[in-house]
């Protein structure tokens, strides 16, 4: 088998994780990779390296120079890691959050070797999803390093790259997904998804949270698309999608994160990863390619026949 939870991409290379092991993305298969956790749930890809979270390691990397993965240096934690997200500006900064099964967020300031708690405000420390908003414009002051966390009681707002946390005014519930619009520092548009509670919207950059009516009550990934505009109307007849969500049996899209439509055809997505014009879309069965234009699957792909 092979459920996927996480996909990753780094300057074209793709990985997914899930239960059954972490594989390499290609473009006919999913090839197997070996890794150390043994309950893995997740994987990131950046530059020259890998990380992996899960447990029993928390978060373990491998480096392109070398062959063996290493468990990274945790300060005051031993919980599972469920979640990464590197910050915008990783190349020049080497930061990057991940999120941990009991302790919190987790923050490393050099590329992921070590990692300390950073949970100041955060009254939840079961942290499910992770989402950098894109930087703002150079000229802008104060200038804002924007991250968002889904916990299971509340979403949580940082201003200052993960260093200090703000509830978010929306219902208690467990957010598992957090998609942000492109052009969020003048749409305000932040979307989160729940376990059971439904699609939540804010229009004021994630301060406060709305329910969307209409919208599947299971929302298992999210994903706000990076090209067309979040704010002007499609023209008739244009098929133009900038939000995509999966329930537990189908893709559903919108233009505006407010009104959503079944995509035909489609099957439910547990990750969502936008790579060039493609949508890839991980589940119980491996990966699906969909045209992003179309939203018609191209191929499938899975671990092939031993």
């Amino acid at each position: 088998m092979s459920i996927i939870l996480s996909l990753s991409e780094y300057e074209g290379s793709i990985w997914a994780a899930g239960p059954y092991g972490l594989f390499a993305v290609g473009e006919e298969e999913l090839t197997p990779t070996p890794q150390p956790q043994e309950r893995l749930t997740t994987a990131c890809s950046l530059g020259d390296r890998i990380f992996t979270g899960g447990a029993p390691f928390g978060v373990a990397y491998l480096l392109e120079t070398a062959e063996q993965w290493q468990a990274a240096w945790q300060e005051g934690t031993d919980s599972a890691v469920l979640t990464f997200a590197s910050a915008p500006d990783y190349d020049d900064t080497g930061l990057i959050l991940a999120g941990s099964e009991g302790d919190g967020v987790l923050r490393s300031r050099d590329r992921g070797l070590r990692w300390m708690p950073s949970n100041f405000g955060l009254r939840n420390l079961t942290v499910l999803t992770l989402a950098w908003a894109p930087p703002m414009d150079e000229n802008a002051w104060p200038r804002w390093q924007v991250v968002f966390a889904g916990t299971e009681e509340g979403i949580y707002r940082s201003p200052n790259a993960g260093l200090g946390w703000k509830r978010s005014e929306s219902a208690d519930a467990a957010y598992q997904t957090v998609a942000i619009a492109p052009d969020v520092h003048c749409s305000g548009l932040v979307l989160a998804g729940t376990e059971t509670d439904g699609l939540w919207r804010s229009t004021d950059g994630g301060r406060t949270f709305s329910v969307v009516e209409g919208a599947p009550e299971q929302v298992n990934s999210l994903i706000a698309l990076t090209d067309g505009s979040n704010s002007s109307s499609p023209a008739a007849g244009d098929l133009q999608v900038n939000w995509l969500l999966s329930d537990d049996t189908q893709l559903w899209c919108s233009h505006d994160g407010a009104a959503w439509s079944p995509v035909d055809g489609s099957s439910a997505a547990l990750c969502l990863l936008e790579v060039d014009g493609r949508i890839y879309a991980g589940g119980e069965d491996g990966v699906v390619v969909v045209d992003r234009a179309s939203l018609n699957v191209e191929r499938q792909l899975q671990i092939p026949a031993m």
